[in-house]
């Protein structure tokens, strides 16, 4: 007769997709950290993650990795239609295998890796005694129906919701095998109807299988990043949209994650040597380095490792200092060229892209901020479109302001734009280097808007794009050049517009035509005769319609979409119907705008005077007058 095998006590799990790596890392640094080890394993299910990042994160802890991709059901699940996949990946049912792990361990602990764990988190070990499942208790007002499209009859719908991020499984469960095998079972016989596909099935299993869950204290181990709590948790968990890694307001918060994420980009780099294209960051300081340090860490902590940061140090007064500052932060990743004589900021960035030894040229300010997933995200765009020789993204404001600039998608509104303005947000943009090279591309120093000088040009040396998502967090703060020096940019501005409808059209337009045409300002509500503006501009249309006409040289609804309503609301350039509708709520939305101020001091007056006869009148007056305030109101 076969010896039974001897149960281990502590299996850690995770799960991630192969494109995580960067995630479970984090979350490995900051175990290893706070803890003292007080498991046996630490098993990570996945779906094909690359050897060389295995390798790397076994140089922080010992890691047993168990590929899932080739597990049939797991295989079923991805080549489903079910619409949960569209948000969440197969990785959120790798879950369910900690019933499995059950036969070989007392107790199975999961955590999800969008977290920072900043504390001891041994007291993880005290869950699941009594009935074998431990769950943390969601928000109250979320009950098991919120998980499915349609409810269930069988179950009981407005049961309060608990929650997976964080599990802690016993030997007290007697039916694993049976409970694991039930939860595929139903995963798949409700996929139409799955929200939050995992939350649903796991909290349908308590049910069917009557357990009574213990509960996590959610201060201590799933504490959201917003809770006032937040400072005194063991585990933060990020739930939802807004992760660690692309929330600058998290990036701000948490800046032990951001450490985390620099040691594991270095101990990344040193494992992975030159199997990945190098990326080329360049930057250009003068005298100002406040915000500095910030900058470089978000590139230090990229999610992608293989990188070189050269910044070009303009002379100045203050050029051995910085010097000094950038040496202090000790990466050999960062390369330090000094100007001997001062060259301006265009001719200091063509400096940088000389020298440059990368696949691709990123750009990045001294004051901003990238989102920490940018290399990864661009370089993998670059590596699948090799067509492609510029690509940005999106760009959000944070200080002074607080907007989201979205640029156009699809290179025939890219080429339009380049009309009228710039078609890229310049500190997110990656370059093809070899294709810059090649078609003699560098900024021209004769130009204040040296960006858009060099869109003007490049657009139409090779396709270009622009992913529609946030790349990079642009500051907004008094001392930017932009700020001090708005009637050089305009002037520069419209001086490229001239030369691109001379060069691309073959038109001449007028002074006041450019400049009820371009986009930066809103020329036309700062004079008094607007129709005479309005009419300069449709003139000023027509010709640039016709001319392309002619001309052949842009996409003809690229260029209505464009010249009729300027930058998108929109993030995707291909997203053109419904424009007339797009165009009428703007319309309405800025009548509000201009007629508001005035109307409201009237309707404040007149309810002023209305409440003051009310309360020197009888009950029915004043419930006849509280009335007509409430249509007021309304109106």
């Amino acid at each position: 007769m076969m010896a039974k095998k001897e149960k281990k006590d502590v299996a850690l799990v995770f799960g991630i997709t192969k494109d995580y790596a960067f995630a479970l890392a984090n979350t490995l640094i900051g175990l290893k950290k706070h803890n003292k080890t007080f498991w046996n394993d630490v098993i990570v299910f996945h779906d094909g993650l690359a050897v060389r990042e295995q390798d790397a994160i076994n140089k922080i802890m010992k890691v047993r990795f168990i590929d899932l991709s080739k597990a049939e059901y797991f295989k079923r699940i991805a080549n489903s239609e079910m619409d949960a996949l569209e948000k969440y990946s197969v990785a959120t049912f790798y879950r369910y295998e900690c019933l499995k792990l059950l036969d070989d361990y007392h107790q199975v602990i999961w955590n999800d890796v969008d977290i920072l764990i900043k504390d001891n988190i041994e007291g993880l070990l005290d869950y699941g005694k009594r009935t074998g499942v431990a769950f943390s208790m969601a928000l109250s007002n979320f009950v098991v129906g919120s998980s499915l499209k349609k409810l269930l009859g069988r179950y009981k719908m407005f049961e309060p919701l608990w929650n997976v991020g964080i599990m802690v499984l016993t030997d007290k469960i007697r039916k694993n095998r049976e409970i694991y095998e039930w939860c595929i079972e139903k995963t798949e016989e409700y996929r139409d109807y799955l929200l939050w596909p995992d939350l649903a099935i796991l909290n349908l299993m308590l049910q069917e299988f009557n357990i009574e869950p213990e509960n996590i204290d959610g201060e201590k181990y799933v504490c959201l990043p917003t809770s006032e709590k937040m400072k005194e948790a063991k585990i933060v968990h990020a739930y939802g949209d807004r992760k660690f890694w692309n929330d600058l307001d998290y990036m701000n918060s948490f800046p032990e994650w951001i450490d985390n994420a620099i040691e594991w980009s270095r101990l990344s780099f040193e494992t992975e040597g030159n199997d990945l294209p190098l990326v080329s960051c360049v930057m250009s300081c003068y005298e100002r380095y406040d915000y500095l340090l910030k900058s470089i860490n978000s590139l230090l902590a990229q999610t992608y490792a293989n990188f070189e940061i050269i910044v070009v140090l303009e002379k100045s007064d203050k050029q051995l200092e910085i010097e000094e500052f950038l040496k202090d932060i000790d990466d050999d990743r960062i390369k330090i060229i000094k100007n001997k004589e001062k060259l301006g900021f265009a001719a200091s960035l063509n400096v940088g892209i000389d020298a440059a030894k990368g696949k691709y040229i990123a750009r990045m300010d001294d004051d901003d901020i990238a989102m920490l997933q940018r290399f990864q995200i661009q370089v993998d765009f670059m590596e699948k479109n090799p067509n492609i020789g510029v690509v940005g993204g999106n760009m959000q404001v944070f200080g002074n302001n607080h907007e989201t600039f979205a640029v156009f998608s699809e290179d025939s509104f890219i080429k339009a734009t380049t009309l009228f303005c710039v078609p890229f947000m310049h500190p997110t943009v990656m370059m093809r280097k070899k294709m810059f090279d090649e078609n003699n591309l560098r900024y021209d120093p004769d130009y204040f808007t040296e960006d858009y000088e060099l869109w003007s040009r490049a657009v139409y040396c090779f396709e270009c794009a622009n992913i529609p998502k946030v790349l990079t967090f642009y500051r907004s703060h008094g001392s930017q050049a932009t700020g001090n020096n708005d009637l050089k940019i305009h002037n520069s501005h419209k001086k490229v517009m001239h030369n691109l409808l001379r060069k691309q059209l073959k038109i001449d337009l007028s002074e006041n035509e450019i400049e009820v045409l371009q986009m930066r300002k809103g020329v036309i509500d700062k004079v008094m005769d607007t129709d005479g503006a309005f009419a300069i501009r449709q003139k000023a249309m027509d010709r640039v319609i016709e001319a392309n006409r002619e001309q052949k040289v842009f996409n003809e609804r690229a260029l209505w979409y464009i010249i009729n309503l300027g930058k998108p609301n929109l993030v995707d350039g291909k997203a053109v119907d419904g424009l007339f509708e797009i165009e009428e709520q703007k319309a309405k939305k800025r009548l509000k705008h201009i007629i508001k101020p005035v109307i409201s001091p009237i309707y404040k007056r007149l309810i002023g005077k209305m409440e003051t006869i009310m309360m020197n009148h009888d009950e029915e007056l004043r419930i006849s007058l509280q009335r007509q305030i409430d249509e007021i109101k309304k109106r």
